[in-house]
């Protein structure tokens, strides 16, 4: 019997698009990671130093990270368990050295990690002394959760959160809300919020400001700062 040749092609590896982490590639979602990082470069100008880390929660999103100060940043994106790009690695295993870098920025990767409390483990501790953490993560008590709950991701408790990054060694230094809230006046419209006051903790991202202690420097204080709707918050 004659054999054909010519063999189909392997199929591309490619999101699956039923997968929880697909709806951050579409048009919703892109619009929503654009504005969150957009509101996030204040912060990423405060940082200097040689190397960062920027965590994408999609390939789709542009790998260059704007507003950062530092001389070259390692763009990772998404992809299963796991981060993909110029390394490939999975959450609990970044293949970096300790101690090594300036900035981590994580947007909004904490929601489809099989092991989000290991990859803030391993975000605090690549950083070297001073280093920072730009945590940028889904609020689940904003308005805009409509948008993607029923889509498998789970929102990050910002509280929560803020525990896990103070029993990692980090200490908090700031939290803002981020992007739009929900203007049910307007059908699926995000919108701007008019005010930073009450309704500010239903915007639709919350981003937590932390840093790697230097050694010998006061020690970190006993819990995490409150996030959810209480004084002490900064408006994105």
């Amino acid at each position: 019997m004659t054999q054909n040749p010519k063999m189909p092609a392997a199929p591309t590896p490619r999101q699956h698009e039923g997968s929880a982490d697909s709806w951050f590639c579409r048009d919703p979602g892109l619009a929503l990671l654009h504005q969150v990082q957009r509101e996030s470069i204040p912060e990423l100008t405060r940082v200097f130093g040689h190397t960062g880390l920027y965590l994408r929660p999609c390939r789709a999103l542009p790998e260059a990270l704007s507003g950062n100060m530092l001389a070259q940043v390692l763009p990772l994106y998404r992809q299963r368990q796991g981060f993909a790009g110029a390394l490939a690695c999975r959450d609990e295993a970044l293949p970096l050295t300790s101690g090594s870098l300036s900035l981590v920025y994580a947007l909004c990767v904490l929601e489809t990690s099989w092991e989000p409390d290991a990859l803030v483990g391993e975000i605090a501790r690549v950083l070297k002394p001073g280093g920072v953490a730009l945590l940028a993560s889904l609020n689940p008590w904003g308005l805009a959760r409509l948008r993607w709950s029923f889509r498998g991701l789970r929102g990050i408790d910002p509280v929560h959160l803020g525990q896990q990054v103070v029993d990692h060694g980090l200490e908090i230094e700031r939290q803002h809300w981020l992007g739009p809230v929900w203007a049910p006046a307007s059908g699926l419209e995000l919108r701007e919020p008019r005010g930073q006051g009450f309704f500010a903790g239903l915007r639709a991202a919350h981003l937590v400001v932390a840093r790697r202690r230097e050694p010998g420097m006061t020690p970190l204080r006993a819990g995490a700062p409150s996030m959810a709707l209480r004084p002490g918050m900064t408006p994105g």
